[in-house]
């Protein structure tokens, strides 16, 4: 049996180096909030290429028909993709799936690189659309931005030449003419677009948004303390346990916080209405958690009232490792993967899921049952002033 009572120090130090610059960096920075809790609008354009039709039939000229009698064109469509049309006399299936992957090696050897919109094969017609992603920075969009007074506009790179530009809410509240005026700040100064996605919150609704995520939190914490309360109440002082949960929550919600708060001057991480469910989704994790290790406490104290309560505690901690760390292995590798294949849209979600699982599993192992045994030792009771006297845990009825 692993003697983790015994390096509760260790602990306080562990937790202490995480905790305080969390703090830190949530006294200097605090949030970098998203549009939910600002308010403003958010856009998310791709730029399209200089490609131009002459330039396609340039390069469509270059094939040679996989099939006798092929006939190819091209036309441009008014969202600035080009449509390639071959039709195939005589008809066949086999020749028409053979040119349309010959028309697509052509244009991506002969064009820049292309993404593929939609594909019609028949037994007559073949009908490939394409469009060209261009070579726009980041930079350029500020400059865009810039001419329309908008330079203080947020923009974060989700894709090749495509960016997504958050703006705050204008003192006239007219989000759509705001929209409007960088829809066309973009399209004349630096060309083509398409709009991918677009919201927008006002000011009013993130501050609700704001209010109801706070009360949400509070919530959980108060009907967490509650029910711990409720199911361990055959032992001795069982708020000790709900009690000794939510500081354990604390610790978790203080460190991803903490972290988003430094990520956000370092990385541009976004606190949102998604960080807000991410932290209710680890709260829940984390209780869990800690509901297990207390759990393996009550079934000890019960099946042997007079037990030392450290080797209950050891006891206990020692019996669920295996499976806390299985479940939190688990939980890690797939946020790895969501981390690494995910979208940028995503990204500061799974972000504060890996922390908090990661935090989590420590917390109901290094704080919320170290706390437990440290009340029940007499410490912590001494170190509030609460009495000078060691307690005694008490002998525990059993209930019929």
């Amino acid at each position: 049996m692993i003697d983790f009572v015994g390096r509760r120090r260790f602990y306080a130090v562990i937790s202490l180096l995480m905790i305080v610059p969390s703090l830190i960096g949530l006294a200097l920075w605090q949030f970098e909030a998203g549009l939910d809790f600002a308010g403003g609008l958010e856009t998310e354009v791709r730029f399209l290429g200089e490609t131009d039709l002459d330039d396609v039939n340039e390069a469509i000229e270059q094939i040679d028909p996989a099939s006798e009698g092929a006939l190819l064109s091209a036309s441009q469509a008014d969202d600035g993709a080009f449509v390639i049309t071959a039709t195939l006399s005589p008809p066949s299936l086999d020749d028409g799936l053979a040119v349309s992957q010959l028309i697509t090696d052509t244009l991506d050897s002969e064009l820049p690189p292309s993404v593929s919109l939609d594909l019609d094969v028949g037994e007559s017609e073949v009908r490939s659309e394409f469009w060209f992603p261009g070579s726009v920075t980041q930079d350029d969009v500020r400059a865009a931005l810039e001419a329309v007074n908008l330079g203080d506009a947020r923009i974060q790179a989700t894709a090749d030449s495509a960016y997504r530009v958050r703006v705050e809410q204008p003192s006239d509240g007219d989000l759509e003419r705001l929209r409007q005026r960088i829809n066309e700040a973009l399209r004349g100064e630096i060309g083509p677009i398409v709009v991918l996605q677009s919201s927008s919150v006002s000011g009013t609704l993130s501050v609700e948004i704001a209010r109801d995520a706070g009360v949400a939190l509070a919530v959980a914490a108060a009907a967490i303390l509650i029910y711990i309360s409720l199911a361990f109440r055959r032992l001795p002082n069982p708020v000790l346990y709900g009690s000794a949960a939510i500081v354990a929550l604390l610790h978790d919600v203080t460190i991803v916080a903490g972290a988003f708060a430094i990520g956000g001057q370092i990385a541009g991480l976004e606190v949102n209405a998604m960080f807000v469910t991410a932290l209710l989704a680890i709260i829940g994790y984390s209780v869990n958690d800690t509901i297990v290790v207390f759990d393996r406490i009550r079934e000890n104290l019960l099946l042997d009232p007079r037990e030392d309560f450290r080797r209950v505690v050891n006891a206990a901690i020692t019996q669920s490792l295996g499976r806390s760390l299985n479940t939190s292995i688990t939980v890690v590798l797939a946020l790895l993967a969501l981390l690494l294949i995910g979208g940028v849209t995503i990204r500061p979600f799974v972000v504060v899921l890996f922390i908090g699982t990661v935090a989590g599993t420590y917390s109901s192992i290094a704080v919320a049952s170290q706390i437990v045994y440290l009340w029940q030792d007499g410490t912590l009771p001494r170190l509030f002033r609460l009495g000078d006297e060691r307690r005694v845990v008490r002998r525990v009825e059993r209930r019929a």
